[in-house]
């Protein structure tokens, strides 16, 4: 997205119907508490292009770890721990015995079975169309013993790990933190991270990306890569250009500042490819929502591009709109790519979806 345009992301509403560029702004005001779906969510700062939530110390083994809680699937747990309502999550483990593991949880503090790798160096040099990159590699790795979702009791429960260690915490190239932690406190245990900006149901959605079970995608996503989530299918779809002029992972590539570490100082000009989740935990597809999200990658068709009609797709409904125009990777029928990402929802720009 053209970085210089990101304050109009969150201007008048005439934005759905422009680029992306104009759409993936900032608003000079907080939202409102009452567009914030994540309940246990300290503080949305769209200027900033960054979210601080609760920040929770556990171990993996001999390892102090630092997470967040975004999703339960039991409704008591959710209210407890003040995060979304998810009972799709009851099911993250069937036919994936790497996808959950159980823990245990003494004094709030939750006891992993592993932790990601943060050391590795993030890398990412766009491609001469953007996308594919030239050479992508994300700053996080996971070995089979970690997963975010863990089953303590009878909830499963979302919990991203963060950060390792007791500090000092890199918050600026990502050798002990995850590569969109742009600010950390353990004495006020807060973390802070950067957004990314999306669609549902034609509107304006904030979320974060956290793992993915693709290497490429957690490098683009600034997400740990965990390769045991692949098996699992993940449960509900988001879209994913690939090739639009204003929308996608082309453009993300070539405009959103892809190859910088994210920090405090550059949040609010990174760029998100603007993807479109097909459920939301408010309103009529909140039952179906998850934060595990089986990726399915849209391109568009070169005579499409050529006319101008890539347009910026919002919702299932343009996406309808446009299928003659829209295609699989390669010329492939639209479908699932065989990857999943956990992107648990933050909350809302102007009306709810």
């Amino acid at each position: 997205m053209s970085i210089l345009l990101h304050n109009r992301f969150f201007a008048a509403a005439a934005a759905l119907t422009l680029s992306a560029s104009a759409l993936q702004t900032a608003a000079a005001a907080p939202l409102p508490r009452s567009h914030i779906v994540l309940p246990n969510t300290i503080a949305v700062d769209p200027a900033a292009g960054t979210v601080t939530l609760p920040l929770l110390r556990g171990t993996a083994g001999a390892t102090t770890v630092w997470y967040i809680v975004t999703d339960s699937s039991n409704a008591a747990d959710a209210r407890r721990r003040g995060t979304i309502y998810a009972p799709l999550l009851a099911g993250v483990g069937a036919g994936c015995a790497g996808c959950l593991r159980s823990a245990t949880e003494t004094g709030g503090a939750i006891a992993f079975a592993g932790a990601p790798d943060f050391s590795p160096a993030r890398t990412f040099k766009p491609g001469p169309t953007g996308f594919p990159p030239a050479a992508a590699a994300p700053g996080a790795k996971a070995g089979a013993a970690y997963t975010p979702f863990v089953k303590i009791g009878g909830a499963v429960v979302n919990a991203p790990i963060v950060a390792t260690g007791n500090g000092p915490f890199d918050v600026t190239t990502h050798t002990n933190t995850e590569d969109r932690v742009v600010a950390i406190d353990t004495s006020k245990h807060t973390v802070t991270l950067a957004l990314a900006k999306g669609f549902s149901g034609g509107k304006r959605v904030l979320y974060i990306s956290t793992e993915a079970s693709d290497a490429g995608a957690a490098a683009i996503e600034r997400a740990t890569f965990v390769p045991a989530l692949k098996a699992t299918g993940g449960f509900v779809p988001i879209d994913v250009v690939a090739n639009g002029t204003h929308q996608g992972l082309g453009f993300v590539a070539l405009h959103g500042r892809l190859s910088e570490d994210a920090s405090a100082a550059n949040a609010a000009t990174l760029g998100s490819s603007m993807n479109v989740l097909s459920t939301f935990p408010l309103g009529p597809t909140a039952a179906a929502y998850s934060p595990l999200w089986n990726v399915t990658v849209l391109a568009w068709k070169p005579a499409a591009g050529a006319a101008h009609r890539d347009v910026v797709l919002t919702g299932p409904t343009e996406i309808a709109a446009h299928e003659a125009d829209l295609t699989g990777p390669g010329g492939k029928p639209v479908g699932p790519v065989g990857f999943v990402v956990n992107c648990p929802v933050i909350a809302y720009v102007d009306g709810a979806p």
